[in-house]
């Protein structure tokens, strides 16, 4: 069971690091503990703004303790620049 949940999206600039950080983050998620509940690109707005492309990623944790020390792993800030390079990422904590 969930208690809490890192919600994140992209803009991608650059598909092929993109594919690359996806790659890399999936080994934290596996070491860490992120269980990945949804990834994809937005299909449809139905109300507010996004911009197109727009990828939403949904991951879960026990609690919101274990997700921000997700977030602050060593292993997850080591692909800082990676992720500076594929996109622009807006990461939050929900729960």
């Amino acid at each position: 069971m969930h208690g809490a949940f890192i919600l994140t999206t992209v803009v991608v600039n650059d598909i092929a690091a993109f594919a690359e950080y996806r790659a890399a983050v999936a080994h934290v998620n596996a070491k860490l503990g992120g269980d990945l509940l949804v990834r994809g690109s937005v299909s449809e707005v139905l109300e507010g703004d996004a911009e197109a492309g727009e990828v939403v990623v949904a991951l879960g944790f026990s609690d919101a303790e274990t997700a921000r020390a997700y977030i602050a792993s060593s292993e997850y800030a080591a692909l800082a620049p990676l992720r500076a390079k594929a996109g622009r990422f807006v990461i939050r904590v929900v729960g």
